[in-house]
């Protein structure tokens, strides 16, 4: 057992040194990115809005999905493909972000926090879990720490689906409208 809990905990700091590590960078690199997202979705099409989408995402940073979508617009792809292989690579990342926290749950998160701050957190996030999730969603925060929240308190995947990835659609979409506005087209 004491084994398990070491690799537990060395795989849960490594999980977040590479999150940690990728978020500066991101952030000490955000225009660097955004431009090299441009030119990978001119470059790939709908694939690198999907890695893009992905990525932006995946990484707990300031590239939301909203770099795709524009970079799909700039590139030319057509409307219903950027709108759906963003929701898809979006998607994607989000369960996956989910499925961590759900696999390490209240074991994996009791290496970093105390019993009792545990519990108080969840009591607060069980109440107000659904507000939590769609504000994640929608502003910019990192969205990647509400999903992994969601999956450590066991939310229910319909739940999570409905609230975190529903409102996480709507983000895109608003996205896209505004690009479409500022490009003339709407």
């Amino acid at each position: 057992m004491a084994l398990r809990r070491k690799i537990v905990r060395i795989i849960g700091y490594l999980l977040l040194a590479v999150l940690f590590v990728l978020f500066s960078y991101a952030l000490l690199n955000y225009q660097t990115i955004r431009i090299e997202f441009y030119q990978e979705i001119q470059k790939y099409g709908w694939i690198g809005i999907l890695v893009g989408a992905f990525l932006g995402d995946a990484i707990a940073g300031p590239i939301g999905p909203e770099i795709p979508v524009i970079g799909g617009l700039l590139a030319g792809v057509k409307i219903p493909t950027i709108i759906y292989m963003t929701v898809l690579g979006s998607t994607i990342a989000s369960f996956l972000i989910y499925s961590i926290g759900y696999f390490f749950g209240e074991y994996g998160a009791l290496h970093y926090v105390s019993p009792k701050k545990y519990k108080h957190y969840k009591r607060v996030f069980t109440r107000h879990r659904r507000i939590t999730m769609v504000l994640g969603a929608l502003t910019p925060v990192p969205y990647v720490i509400v999903c992994l929240i969601a999956g450590v308190f066991r939310v229910k995947p319909t739940e999570f689906t409905t609230f975190a990835i529903s409102a996480r659609i709507v983000r895109i979409l608003g996205a896209l409208y505004i690009a479409l506005l500022f490009k003339g087209i709407v």
